[in-house]
Protein backbone atom coordinates (compact mmCIF):
# COMPACT_ATOMS: atom_id res chain seq x y z
CA UNK A 1 0.00 0.00 0.00
CA UNK A 2 0.98 3.68 -0.32
CA UNK A 3 1.54 5.45 2.96
CA UNK A 4 3.26 8.37 4.66
CA UNK A 5 4.39 7.95 8.26
CA UNK A 6 5.54 11.08 10.07
CA UNK A 7 6.75 10.84 13.69
CA UNK A 8 5.36 13.31 16.24
CA UNK A 9 7.72 14.70 18.87
CA UNK A 10 6.07 16.07 21.99
CA UNK A 11 7.02 16.60 25.60
CA UNK A 12 6.75 13.54 27.85
CA UNK A 13 6.45 11.26 24.84
CA UNK A 14 8.89 8.37 24.55
CA UNK A 15 11.43 8.71 21.74
CA UNK A 16 11.35 5.41 19.87
CA UNK A 17 14.00 4.07 17.52
CA UNK A 18 11.37 3.63 14.81
CA UNK A 19 10.60 7.37 14.93
CA UNK A 20 14.24 8.23 14.25
CA UNK A 21 14.44 5.59 11.52
CA UNK A 22 11.50 7.23 9.76
CA UNK A 23 13.34 10.55 9.71
CA UNK A 24 16.54 8.89 8.54
CA UNK A 25 15.10 6.75 5.77
CA UNK A 26 12.41 8.94 4.25
CA UNK A 27 14.68 11.42 2.36
CA UNK A 28 16.87 8.64 0.92
CA UNK A 29 13.90 6.49 -0.07
CA UNK A 30 12.25 9.45 -1.80
CA UNK A 31 15.43 10.28 -3.67
CA UNK A 32 15.96 6.70 -4.80
CA UNK A 33 12.43 6.48 -6.19
CA UNK A 34 12.55 9.85 -7.96
CA UNK A 35 15.94 9.20 -9.57
CA UNK A 36 15.92 5.41 -9.89
CA UNK A 37 16.42 5.49 -13.68
CA UNK A 38 18.90 8.38 -13.69
CA UNK A 39 22.53 8.05 -14.71
CA UNK A 40 25.59 9.62 -13.11
CA UNK A 41 26.04 13.36 -13.38
CA UNK A 42 25.14 16.78 -12.04
CA UNK A 43 21.54 17.02 -10.86
CA UNK A 44 21.42 20.66 -9.85
CA UNK A 45 23.65 23.62 -9.08
CA UNK A 46 27.47 23.65 -9.14
CA UNK A 47 27.42 27.05 -10.86
CA UNK A 48 30.54 29.21 -10.87
CA UNK A 49 31.70 32.63 -9.82
CA UNK A 50 35.15 34.10 -10.42
CA UNK A 51 36.63 36.44 -7.81
CA UNK A 52 40.20 37.59 -8.39
CA UNK A 53 42.34 34.44 -8.58
CA UNK A 54 39.71 32.16 -7.10
CA UNK A 55 37.01 30.03 -8.66
CA UNK A 56 33.91 29.75 -6.48
CA UNK A 57 31.82 26.60 -6.91
CA UNK A 58 28.23 27.14 -5.81
CA UNK A 59 26.23 24.52 -3.84
CA UNK A 60 24.81 21.64 -5.82
CA UNK A 61 23.86 17.97 -6.00
CA UNK A 62 25.72 15.19 -7.83
CA UNK A 63 24.47 11.69 -8.54
CA UNK A 64 26.90 8.77 -8.65
CA UNK A 65 26.05 5.06 -8.68
CA UNK A 66 22.67 5.64 -7.07
CA UNK A 67 23.99 7.87 -4.28
CA UNK A 68 23.30 11.63 -4.03
CA UNK A 69 26.22 13.83 -3.02
CA UNK A 70 25.22 17.23 -1.65
CA UNK A 71 27.46 20.28 -1.27
CA UNK A 72 25.66 22.79 0.95
CA UNK A 73 28.27 25.54 1.01
CA UNK A 74 30.42 27.31 -1.56
CA UNK A 75 33.83 25.86 -2.33
CA UNK A 76 36.73 28.18 -3.11
CA UNK A 77 39.61 27.00 -5.31
CA UNK A 78 42.59 28.98 -6.52
CA UNK A 79 43.54 28.89 -10.19
CA UNK A 80 46.34 30.22 -12.37
CA UNK A 81 47.14 30.79 -16.04
CA UNK A 82 48.96 27.79 -17.47
CA UNK A 83 48.19 28.18 -21.20
CA UNK A 84 46.97 24.55 -20.98
CA UNK A 85 43.52 23.06 -20.52
CA UNK A 86 42.67 22.79 -16.83
CA UNK A 87 40.02 20.26 -15.80
CA UNK A 88 37.88 20.86 -12.72
CA UNK A 89 36.81 17.45 -11.43
CA UNK A 90 35.08 15.64 -8.61
CA UNK A 91 36.60 12.36 -7.50
CA UNK A 92 34.32 9.91 -5.69
CA UNK A 93 36.13 8.19 -2.84
CA UNK A 94 35.49 4.75 -1.40
CA UNK A 95 32.64 4.40 1.07
CA UNK A 96 33.56 4.75 4.73
CA UNK A 97 31.54 2.63 7.13
CA UNK A 98 31.60 2.45 10.89
CA UNK A 99 29.25 1.34 13.64
CA UNK A 100 27.72 4.80 13.68
CA UNK A 101 27.40 5.80 10.02
CA UNK A 102 28.03 5.29 6.33
CA UNK A 103 29.86 8.15 4.66
CA UNK A 104 30.32 8.91 0.96
CA UNK A 105 32.98 11.56 0.37
CA UNK A 106 34.49 13.30 -2.65
CA UNK A 107 37.55 15.29 -3.58
CA UNK A 108 37.25 18.41 -5.75
CA UNK A 109 40.41 19.41 -7.56
CA UNK A 110 41.97 20.73 -10.77
CA UNK A 111 44.76 19.39 -12.97
CA UNK A 112 45.62 18.99 -16.65
CA UNK A 113 44.13 15.49 -17.12
CA UNK A 114 40.59 14.66 -18.28
CA UNK A 115 38.22 13.07 -15.76
CA UNK A 116 38.56 9.32 -15.19
CA UNK A 117 35.15 7.86 -16.02
CA UNK A 118 35.62 5.12 -13.42
CA UNK A 119 35.42 7.41 -10.41
CA UNK A 120 35.37 11.05 -11.53
CA UNK A 121 33.02 13.66 -13.02
CA UNK A 122 34.11 16.79 -14.87
CA UNK A 123 32.48 20.01 -13.68
CA UNK A 124 34.18 22.31 -16.19
CA UNK A 125 37.36 23.05 -18.12
CA UNK A 126 39.18 26.16 -19.28
CA UNK A 127 42.39 27.34 -20.91
CA UNK A 128 43.65 30.56 -19.36
CA UNK A 129 46.23 32.75 -21.05
CA UNK A 130 48.88 34.64 -19.12
CA UNK A 131 47.62 38.07 -18.11
CA UNK A 132 43.98 37.26 -18.94
CA UNK A 133 40.99 36.99 -16.60
CA UNK A 134 38.78 33.95 -16.40
CA UNK A 135 35.17 34.48 -17.51
CA UNK A 136 32.08 32.65 -16.25
CA UNK A 137 29.47 34.63 -18.22
CA UNK A 138 28.53 34.13 -21.86
CA UNK A 139 27.47 36.64 -24.50
CA UNK A 140 25.56 34.20 -26.72
CA UNK A 141 25.23 30.53 -27.71
CA UNK A 142 28.51 30.56 -29.65
CA UNK A 143 30.40 31.84 -26.61
CA UNK A 144 29.92 28.57 -24.70
CA UNK A 145 32.73 27.02 -26.73
CA UNK A 146 35.22 29.91 -26.64
CA UNK A 147 38.65 28.32 -26.44
CA UNK A 148 40.52 30.74 -24.19
CA UNK A 149 39.83 32.42 -20.84
CA UNK A 150 36.24 31.10 -20.57
CA UNK A 151 34.76 28.39 -18.36
CA UNK A 152 33.57 25.59 -20.64
CA UNK A 153 30.74 23.39 -19.31
CA UNK A 154 29.85 21.62 -22.54
CA UNK A 155 31.59 18.38 -21.54
CA UNK A 156 30.21 18.23 -17.98
CA UNK A 157 27.71 15.34 -17.65
CA UNK A 158 24.30 16.24 -16.24
CA UNK A 159 22.20 13.50 -14.70
CA UNK A 160 19.11 12.51 -16.68
CA UNK A 161 16.91 9.52 -17.36
CA UNK A 162 18.83 6.90 -19.33
CA UNK A 163 22.13 8.58 -20.16
CA UNK A 164 23.99 11.66 -18.99
CA UNK A 165 23.18 14.78 -20.95
CA UNK A 166 24.32 18.32 -21.70
CA UNK A 167 24.03 21.40 -19.48
CA UNK A 168 20.36 22.57 -19.58
CA UNK A 169 21.45 26.21 -19.87
CA UNK A 170 23.00 25.51 -23.28
CA UNK A 171 19.70 24.12 -24.53
CA UNK A 172 17.80 27.12 -23.13
CA UNK A 173 20.10 29.58 -24.87
CA UNK A 174 19.81 27.66 -28.13
CA UNK A 175 16.02 27.66 -27.93
CA UNK A 176 15.69 31.34 -27.01
CA UNK A 177 18.01 32.33 -29.85
CA UNK A 178 16.27 30.20 -32.47
CA UNK A 179 12.80 31.37 -31.40
CA UNK A 180 13.77 34.95 -32.24
CA UNK A 181 13.73 34.01 -35.93
CA UNK A 182 11.02 32.67 -38.26
CA UNK A 183 10.84 28.91 -37.66
CA UNK A 184 10.18 26.73 -40.70
CA UNK A 185 10.88 23.27 -39.30
CA UNK A 186 7.95 21.90 -37.20
CA UNK A 187 10.36 19.97 -34.99
CA UNK A 188 11.79 23.23 -33.68
CA UNK A 189 8.66 24.45 -31.87
CA UNK A 190 8.16 21.57 -29.46
CA UNK A 191 11.88 21.05 -28.86
CA UNK A 192 12.53 24.73 -28.10
CA UNK A 193 9.55 24.96 -25.73
CA UNK A 194 10.75 21.86 -23.85
CA UNK A 195 14.23 23.36 -23.56
CA UNK A 196 12.91 26.64 -22.16
CA UNK A 197 10.54 25.00 -19.67
CA UNK A 198 12.98 22.42 -18.33
CA UNK A 199 15.26 23.17 -15.38
CA UNK A 200 16.80 19.69 -15.25
CA UNK A 201 18.83 17.57 -17.62
CA UNK A 202 16.89 16.73 -20.80
CA UNK A 203 16.68 13.10 -21.84
CA UNK A 204 19.47 12.44 -24.34
CA UNK A 205 17.26 10.15 -26.40
CA UNK A 206 14.89 13.06 -27.03
CA UNK A 207 17.81 15.29 -28.03
CA UNK A 208 19.15 12.58 -30.36
CA UNK A 209 15.78 12.17 -32.06
CA UNK A 210 15.53 15.92 -32.64
CA UNK A 211 19.04 16.22 -34.05
CA UNK A 212 18.64 13.17 -36.31
CA UNK A 213 15.32 14.40 -37.66
CA UNK A 214 16.56 17.92 -38.24
CA UNK A 215 19.93 17.02 -39.74
CA UNK A 216 18.69 13.85 -41.50
CA UNK A 217 21.14 11.58 -39.68
CA UNK A 218 20.85 8.22 -37.98
CA UNK A 219 23.23 8.37 -35.01
CA UNK A 220 22.57 6.21 -31.97
CA UNK A 221 24.18 8.62 -29.54
CA UNK A 222 25.74 12.07 -29.48
CA UNK A 223 28.50 13.08 -27.10
CA UNK A 224 27.95 16.43 -25.38
CA UNK A 225 30.35 18.20 -27.70
CA UNK A 226 28.61 16.62 -30.71
CA UNK A 227 25.25 17.84 -29.37
CA UNK A 228 26.60 21.37 -29.09
CA UNK A 229 28.08 21.34 -32.60
CA UNK A 230 24.86 19.92 -34.06
CA UNK A 231 22.80 22.60 -32.31
CA UNK A 232 25.21 25.19 -33.63
CA UNK A 233 24.65 23.93 -37.19
CA UNK A 234 20.86 24.09 -36.74
CA UNK A 235 21.14 27.59 -35.33
CA UNK A 236 23.25 28.73 -38.26
CA UNK A 237 20.79 27.22 -40.72
CA UNK A 238 17.81 28.80 -39.01
CA UNK A 239 19.25 32.24 -38.44
CA UNK A 240 21.65 32.61 -41.34
CA UNK A 241 24.40 33.49 -38.85
CA UNK A 242 27.76 32.03 -39.77
CA UNK A 243 29.92 34.62 -38.04
CA UNK A 244 29.17 34.87 -34.30
CA UNK A 245 29.82 38.62 -34.45
CA UNK A 246 26.82 38.96 -36.73
CA UNK A 247 24.05 38.24 -34.24
CA UNK A 248 21.30 40.52 -35.53
CA UNK A 249 18.49 39.10 -37.71
CA UNK A 250 19.07 39.74 -41.37
CA UNK A 251 16.87 42.46 -42.80
CA UNK A 252 15.40 42.15 -46.23
CA UNK A 253 17.23 44.45 -48.63
CA UNK A 254 15.19 46.85 -50.77
CA UNK A 255 16.27 48.84 -53.80
CA UNK A 256 14.93 52.35 -54.14
CA UNK A 257 14.44 53.46 -57.78
CA UNK A 258 14.42 57.19 -58.52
Amino acid sequence: MFRNTYPIFEKKRLLKIQMLENLRDFPREMFQILYQDYCNGIIKGTDFEVIDDYLIIKPGILYWNGVPYVMKEELKLSYEATEKTAYLKVKFLEELQSAEKQEYLTQVYMDDSPANSLNEIELARFKLQTGARLRNEYTDFYDYNTEFDTINRIHAPFAASGKSTIWPEILKTFAKTLMCYPIKNPWDYSFCLNCIQSNVGMNKEAITMYLNAHLQKNKDMYLNEEIYMALKTILQQGTGIINRNNIEPKMEKKVLLL
